[in-house]
């Protein structure tokens, strides 16, 4: 109980948040020439279904976590590696029976359709882990996922981001599959960014 009321907060702290800086810099930007390397991680709340051999669950409130690196091929589009996850057991130091997620490691793509609004689509795909340290299952599997979102880029520096972002992702291991439909709130810092922020009023 008290897990998810806790996850109902952050979610909630999360959306506070998007909204309550989305409109300022939506109109506060000019364009924005992206260059260099990237480097960036988010955390975030899902809703997963997991079927396997050993569980099957519907709308199974997990954690998200991700970093990621890459590198601006040209202003519009950004190519790197990721590593994400979801949690959908705690892990005990103290139990090593308790733990159990699912985690992935991919390629990834952000495109950027227009030219003054940092808006990006971001798809992908790679290989995934499924983790569960129960002693009564088979708790090691592995598999192929994909995914595909959206985030928008709010400059706070000259390099800096914050960036809020949807996503659905689904994979399929040797016993099963999973979907999730992930909402999260990140950084991202480009080595080459120079943001430009100016007021326009409107």
């Amino acid at each position: 109980m008290r897990v998810n009321r806790w996850r109902k907060v952050f979610l909630a702290g999360l959306l506070t948040s998007i909204f309550w800086m989305l409109p300022e810099n939506i109109f506060s930007q000019e364009k924005v020439d992206r260059n260099g390397f990237i480097l960036g991680g988010w955390a975030g709340y899902g809703l997963m279904n997991v079927h396997t051999d050993n569980i099957s669950r519907n709308s199974y409130g997990t954690f998200a976590l991700s970093f990621r690196g890459g590198y601006t091929i040209i202003s519009k589009a950004v190519i790197g590696l990721e590593l994400n996850g979801w949690t959908l057991k705690a892990y005990d130091i103290k139990d090593p029976s308790k733990g159990e997620s699912v985690s992935n490691v991919s390629l990834f793509l952000n495109y950027f359709p227009f030219k003054d609004l940092p808006l990006y689509i971001t798809g992908g795909g790679g290989q995934l882990s499924y983790t569960n340290n129960s002693p009564e299952v088979n708790g090691r599997d592995k598999g192929g996922s994909w995914f595909v979102g959206s985030g928008y880029e709010i400059p706070i520096s000259y390099n800096f981001n914050l960036v809020p972002q949807i996503r659905y992702s689904q994979g399929n291991i040797t016993g099963g599959n999973f979907r999730v439909y992930e909402l999260a709130f990140g950084i991202n810092w480009y080595s080459g960014n120079k943001n430009k922020c100016v007021g326009v009023s409107v």
